[in-house]
């Protein structure tokens, strides 16, 4: 009777570790459906002009599908758009550790790091993305990549300085 009992425990104790069930987790292609159409919403809501949604979507579609590029490279233009140059530099390093062999991840890091006056990363983002394009035989953005690194390197070292967001430059002018 005893062995019975054990035998009875043992099993309810087992069903308990049993894997959830895997219809609970969405698939790999739903994850992408779901993040592909977050980034159809963002673009709407862009559209619209509700820019703190817009970008809501792609966080979440970043969250819901991580090895999707699009997501990124839509919020990174954002914040370069809104002179949130800072943070823009933050968040492509991090989407450049994530996706190393896309060039315009790079490209859009070199423009973030020359707005907020850091020459050598400025400069090491764009020849990463001048070889990424290179390699890729994308020749037109491979130009462009180019153009952008000689225009840093042309840069003397005592010029390089951060841009002013237009609103800290308006607020100048209107003290002159």
């Amino acid at each position: 009777m005893r062995n019975i009992l054990i035998a009875f425990i043992t099993i309810f104790a087992l069903a308990g570790c049993q894997k959830p069930d895997i219809q609970q987790q969405p698939s790999v292609d739903q994850r992408k459906d779901i993040g592909h159409k977050l980034i159809l919403k963002s673009l709407n809501d862009l559209q619209n002009k509700d820019l703190k949604e817009t970008i809501v979507d792609l966080e979440t579609s970043i969250k819901i599908n991580p090895s999707e590029p699009e997501a990124y490279l839509l919020l990174a233009q954002i914040l370069l758009k809104v002179q949130e140059y800072d943070h823009a530099e933050q968040f492509l390093e991090m989407t450049a550790k994530t996706f190393p062999d896309n060039g315009t991840v790079f490209y859009m890091l070199s423009i973030a790091n020359k707005m907020i006056g850091k020459k050598l990363p400025a400069v090491l983002a764009a020849r990463h993305s001048v070889e990424v394009f290179q390699a890729q035989q994308d020749r037109d953005n491979m130009l462009k990549s180019a153009a952008l690194l000689h225009e840093l390197i042309d840069i003397p070292d005592d010029q390089f300085v951060p841009a002013k967001k237009q609103d800290d430059s308006m607020a100048q002018g209107s003290n002159d």
